[in-house]
C-alpha cells in the first residue's frame, strides 16, 4: 500500500477509512439511489494493535487513518497513469491536505470492508504496510526481498494480537 508521509515498512493501523474528500464514509449505488454508510471502525482495536505492536517492538507503527480510493492513478494522485490532468505541484498540495487529514495510507479496499462490517455490527480494523512515501513518488523502489519481508508485517501484528487473545503470546 502506499503511504502518505511514512518511510516504507512502517505499518499503518486505521483510526478511519476515508474516501477522496478525506469523509468517513462509502457512498454506493443501491438499486439506483445513493446510500451513504459510515466507514468507523473499532476504536479498541485499533488500540490493542498499536499495544501489541508496542510489544512486539520490531517496526514502526502508526495510527492514522487510510483514504480508500477508487482507482490507482487519478484518484491517487499518481502522475504515471494513461491519464493525468494536473501537475506536480497539484499532486504535492493534495497529498499534503490529506497529510493534514491525517491520512498515512492509501489504498482501495478499506472503505468497503469497514462500512459493510459497520452495517453488520461487526468489530473491525485495518492493517497495512506502507510500501513506499507518496510525498517523495510513485514508484516503488525496494529490492523484492525487502517487499517480501515488509508485506508480512501487518500479518505478523496480526498473528500476535490473535495469539495474545488466545491467552498463547
Amino acid at each position: 500500500m502506499p503511504s502518505s508521509g511514512l518511510e516504507p515498512g512502517s505499518v499503518v493501523i486505521t483510526r478511519q477509512a476515508v474516501d477522496a474528500c478525506f469523509k468517513p464514509e462509502l457512498e454506493q449505488m443501491v438499486l439506483g439511489k445513493r446510500v451513504v454508510r459510515s466507514t468507523d471502525l473499532d476504536q479498541q482495536l485499533v488500540q490493542e494493535l498499536m499495544q501489541c505492536s508496542t510489544e512486539l517492538g520490531e517496526f514502526t507503527t502508526v495510527v492514522g487513518n487510510t483514504m480508500c480510493t477508487m482507482d490507482f492513478y487519478e484518484g491517487q494522485g499518481r502522475l504515471d497513469g494513461a491519464l493525468c490532468s494536473y501537475t506536480e505541484k497539484d499532486k504535492q498540495a493534495y497529498l499534503q491536505a490529506a497529510y493534514a487529514a491525517g491520512i498515512r495510507n492509501i489504498e482501495m479496499e478499506s472503505s468497503v470492508f469497514a462500512a459493510m462490517c459497520s452495517a453488520c455490527g461487526l468489530r473491525a480494523a485495518v492493517v497495512c504496510v506502507a510500501l513506499l512515501n507518496r510525498l517523495e513518488g510513485d514508484q516503488i523502489s525496494s529490492a523484492h526481498e525487502v517487499l517480501v519481508e515488509y508485506q508480512e508485517r501487518p500479518q505478523r501484528l496480526v498473528g500476535y494480537f490473535i495469539k495474545k487473545r488466545l491467552g498463547k503470546a
